[in-house]
């Protein structure tokens, strides 16, 4: 055999195992890196990879941390997160859980930051999203199953928080409709149809900016007056507002003061059934501590205050008469503003 024809099989062979060496590298580099041929679904069925994707977008391969839920439908913990080979360890993750907490801890609660940024579900269905968190309530027949040694004012609630990434605030809704949707029918609640609706969301209003607040008509609501009880000169003066729109049943106000440390309060107003009757469980929930369900004739109206640290602590400063007249002169104003802007007579 000719020494030209041995050495050009030679290079063939060599060429050909080059290429399929190459292409190996690309499929397993594709295969890492993508979600090609990776699950479908995610949490126990609870979530499609389709609904993830969007949520947990980047290079990498979705992949389930973790999971837990067991015989007991109560446990519906999950944990999902964009791995890579080739990326640092600071890839988005997701975690999917339920808890049991007070129908508006998203709203009064202080370990849920920034209710006002928030935009508010509109339809059916209960709860919010920014680009890093979502929560949804269950369904009222859901709250009627609660687990032993669950307080009777806690309902249930599917919490997700996304840490190392940002997403869509429609897409992050979604997929906790989704595991929603999942714990509802897992528990046999009888209208978890609540939950099948688009998501659509409303808010925050003027694209999420503080606006400046007018003393005479703050929140956007015309008549509502902060009292001069409220305001301290120098400290705690009129400032901006950031609030979440009208379609909503929930909607929410957030005051920035002018003043060392811009004092916040955060006030809330909503018609939301479930919401309503999930605070109405809480015996705790009453006019004088700035947290009410108040009965109406248009149906239950559920308003709510509070402020932050330095705004308490500068009225507690000036003394602890000044600060029991300011909260109660300010929750005042905005509830008797609310009831007449709805068109509400308390019964």
């Amino acid at each position: 055999m000719p020494l030209r024809t041995r050495i050009g099989r030679r290079t063939t062979r060599t060429g050909l195992a080059t290429l399929l060496a190459l292409a190996g590298c690309a499929g397993l580099l594709i295969w890492r890196n993508t979600d090609v041929m990776g699950q479908d679904r995610f949490c126990n069925g609870a979530l499609a990879s389709s609904e993830l994707s969007p949520v947990l977008n980047g290079p990498g391969r979705l992949t389930g941390k973790s999971v837990y839920e067991g015989s007991d439908p109560y446990s519906f913990s999950c944990t999902v997160q964009r791995t890579s080979k080739f990326l640092g360890a600071d890839q988005p993750e997701m975690k999917a859980e339920l808890s049991f907490d007070t129908a508006d801890f998203a709203i009064g609660s202080r370990l849920w930051k920034d209710p006002s940024a928030s935009s508010y579900f509109v339809g059916s269905a209960t709860g919010a999203a920014s680009e890093t968190q979502a929560w949804v309530l269950l369904p009222t027949s859901c709250s009627d199953k609660t687990p032993p040694g669950v307080q009777r004012a806690n309902v249930p609630a599917l919490k997700v928080s996304l840490t190392h990434g940002r997403a869509a605030r429609e897409d992050l809704a979604r997929a906790a409709m989704s595991a929603a949707r999942h714990i509802a029918e897992g528990l046999g609640c009888t209208n978890s149809s609540a939950l099948k609706a688009p998501v659509r969301l409303q808010g925050p209003s003027d694209s999420g900016e503080p606006q400046p607040t007018d003393p005479a008509n703050a929140c956007g609501m015309a008549g509502f007056r902060l009292p001069e009880a409220a305001l301290l000169k120098g400290k705690a003066e009129p400032g901006t507002e950031r609030v979440t729109g009208s379609d909503s049943k929930t909607r929410v106000c957030e005051l920035t003061l002018k003043g060392p440390g811009a004092p916040r309060i955060t006030l809330a107003v909503s018609e939301d059934p479930l919401l309503t009757q999930g605070v109405r469980r809480d015996e705790t929930a009453t006019q004088q501590n700035t947290r009410t369900v108040s009965a109406c004739t248009a149906g239950d109206l559920y308003v709510t205050m509070s402020y932050d640290d330095t705004y308490r602590n500068l009225l507690l400063d000036a003394g602890s008469t000044s600060h029991e007249q300011a909260r109660t002169a300010l929750f005042k104003e905005f509830f008797d503003t609310v009831v007449k802007d709805r068109g509400c007579r308390t019964n």
